[in-house]
């Protein structure tokens, strides 16, 4: 909802709850607590905050923004060596999160590189390379 309709919103809102509460500290009460509001939206508009979002959206936009950088960073992968070093990396990831050391596992996996790894990293074809690294990868979780 845009700004200008949830002040409008509000305002019709607060108008109605004054007008219809008949005792006077109620009115009172109803404005205060107006104005905690909108003071609260209009300071988080000023200061260029981003909305809140109630709901599934918030994931759906998250999971997509996931999707968009996984996928620049394999095209990034294809032509540099920084992009194929993060994809290690997270393969690496993988397995020091099976592991019972995450430490240890991760520290030892980044200085002796496993055969996915060392795929995803290996001049060539990145994209078969890879297709061969998430394979193995997967047949090592299907066996534990």
């Amino acid at each position: 909802m845009k700004l200008s309709r949830l002040v409008a919103l509000l305002t019709l809102l607060a108008f109605l709850v004054v007008f219809a509460e008949g005792a006077y500290v109620l009115r009172w009460i109803t404005v205060l607590i107006f104005g905690v509001i909108l003071s609260i939206i209009l300071f988080g508009w000023e200061l260029g905050l981003p909305p809140i979002e109630l709901g599934a959206s918030q994931s759906k936009n998250k999971k997509r923004d996931e999707v968009k950088t996984l996928t620049s960073l394999i095209g990034k992968a294809k032509s540099g060596k920084t992009a194929r070093k993060i994809i290690a990396d997270m393969i690496a990831d993988i397995y020091a999160t099976l592991s019972d050391d995450y430490g240890a596992t991760y520290q030892k996996l980044r200085s002796e590189p496993n055969k996915p790894m060392r795929l995803v990293m290996s001049d060539g074809n990145f994209l078969d390379n890879l297709e061969r690294a998430i394979e193995l990868v997967e047949a090592d979780l299907n066996e534990d």
